[in-house]
């Protein structure tokens, strides 16, 4: 009997109908410095899988297999954090993410098993909105590619400041893009991200020097350079500093792991014939989050916008979905993406619940049920578990707090510029213009964050506190508990949906909207 067609091989790990490959170039070097550019021989032959494991790989020139799923994740995902500011109006979250979801369609697509720079992109644009879409783009598949080596939620380096960091980290002009904390290590990671047309060399020194904080940050740390490049083909140069890796980079080690415990796509714990989809979102494994407060913290705080969204939605476009738990032995981490269309823990679960139940038969079947809902207006459809709800309500609350006290504190940053007056006389007038440069205005905003961030890291021990009170809340209680609704069960594969979920996250696209057939032009 021949395994499934979604299974994959050895050479080709992942052949859902999203799938695609990502030629990955990492090389380390002490101190950081980048490897030149590879030329379009070496792209075309890069051929070696990712191996196993939440860490980073031997130097070496990888073909990764991953989706469109994960891609439109990571990119709803990373940035800087916005949670202050929107959790006063959510609304606004639906036009972030669509924000962030959309430039992705709009400038790249699926050639067979690459993902190359549409026509419109190569031709059709002026050099300044492909500036913003290298941004863009590279900030996604750096959070992408360091999920991979098993990183956790990411932060921006503007939004707040690392764990150990010195005073002068806010107030520093150029620092790198991301930071965060790798579980399996407790180690800080500091990311610099860098994307355009034909990425090489000089942009990535730059972006090595950035990375280079000295006394800013005087606890160990490891520094990532990430690098997309789209000429030809989208593709990654992974920068690392460290000591190169000695012995056969080519080949993928077991690492003293029973090959039997291998799965057909080279991850521990899954069976053969199953599954591994790609690297989550969330890199937080489910010790992490029992144990550890801040990881439970850093979790919340990167999935605000979905919970937002939800919060948002009209209560009769909520739904539950169910999504089956990793199977008794698998061993494998709750920090991957299952491909729901293949998940055999998700199909018998669907099996024994029936279309009008609720979410309480899910749970009867020891199941996850999910809250879903579609943003109106896109392809997407978000969702979360209970606990991880109720620890973002409960960090939504403590962050409209922030918002309410830096705006009685800072009134004159919420000022609307210019307004109308009305004179003694009863005449119209309008104040007078107040010249405001790029310098002073990025000032501004810079204090005010500044205040955010203060305000914030007063309030830390109430905010953690606060989130492991709301996700033990929400993993004992129930729908109707934490939002007084009993939505009903919705299947979204049914109706024309790739489904893709963690233990605690869940998104799905519509497989038509994704256009998987275009071809380049």
């Amino acid at each position: 009997m021949q395994p499934p067609a979604w299974a994959g091989t050895a050479d080709n790990p992942i052949s859902a109908p999203d799938a695609f490959d990502v030629p990955v170039f990492l090389h380390r070097s002490s101190p950081l410095t980048p490897a030149p550019r590879p030329s379009p021989a070496q792209v075309a032959s890069a051929h070696q899988p990712w191996p196993k494991g939440a860490g980073i790989p031997v130097d070496g020139a990888y073909l990764v297999g991953t989706t469109w799923r994960a891609l439109l994740d990571a990119t709803t995902t990373v940035g800087r954090n916005i949670g202050p500011w929107i959790a006063a109006t959510p609304r606004l979250a639906r036009r972030e993410i669509m924000a962030r979801r959309y430039p992705l369609s709009a400038y790249l697509v699926r050639a067979g098993r690459e993902v190359v720079p549409s026509v419109v992109y190569s031709h059709g644009t002026e050099s300044s909105t492909r500036s913003a879409f290298g941004y863009h783009v590279g900030m996604t598949m750096a959070e992408w590619a360091c999920r991979r080596m098993g990183l956790g939620p990411t932060t921006h380096a503007e939004s707040a400041v690392p764990q150990g960091a010195a005073p002068g980290w806010a107030k520093t002009p150029s620092l790198p893009d991301l930071f965060g904390t790798h579980p399996a290590t407790s180690e800080l990671w500091l990311v610099e991200a860098k994307g355009s047309r034909r990425l090489g060399l000089r942009p990535r020194v730059k972006g090595a020097k950035q990375l280079d904080v000295g006394a800013l940050v005087p606890v160990p740390h490891q520094k990532v350079l990430c690098g997309t490049s789209l000429e030809r083909r989208l593709f990654m140069m992974i920068d690392v500093e460290g000591l190169p890796k000695t012995g056969n980079s080519g080949d993928v080690s077991v690492d003293n792991t029973d090959e039997k415990a291998l799965g057909q796509d080279g991850v521990e714990g899954l069976p053969k014939t199953g599954n591994s989809g790609d690297v989550s979102v969330d890199s937080t494994d489910e010790e992490a989050l029992v144990q550890d407060d801040e990881a439970l913290l850093e979790l919340a705080r990167s999935r605000m916008l979905t919970y937002l969204v939800l919060t948002s939605l009209p209560r009769d476009g909520l739904r539950i979905t169910a999504v089956g738990k990793p199977e008794e032995g698998s061993a494998a981490r709750g920090d991957l993406i299952r491909l729901l269309e293949s998940d055999r823990a998700t199909t018998e679960l669907r099996r024994h619940v029936p279309p009008d139940a609720g979410d309480e038969a899910v749970r009867q079947q020891n199941g996850l049920d999910m809250l879903t809902g579609r943003l109106p207006g896109t392809d997407l459809m978000l969702g979360m578990s209970r606990r991880l709800y109720g620890a973002c309500r409960a960090l939504a609350y403590a962050e409209r707090r922030v918002v309410a006290r830096v705006r009685e504190e800072r009134p004159k940053y919420l000022e609307e510029l210019p307004r109308e007056v009305q004179p003694v006389d009863g005449t119209v007038t309008r104040m007078p213009e107040r010249q405001m440069s790029d310098r002073v205005y990025e000032e501004r905003i810079a204090e005010v964050q500044e205040y955010v961030r203060e305000v914030r890291e007063e309030q830390r021990d109430d905010q953690l506190r606060s989130v492991r009170d709301g996700f033990t809340m929400g993993d004992s209680g129930s729908w109707m508990h934490l939002i007084d609704l009993a939505p009903r069960l919705a299947l979204p594969r049914e109706e024309g949906f790739l489904e893709a979920a963690t233990a605690d996250t869940y998104l799905a696209v519509e497989e038509e909207a994704l256009d998987l057939d275009d071809e380049a032009e």
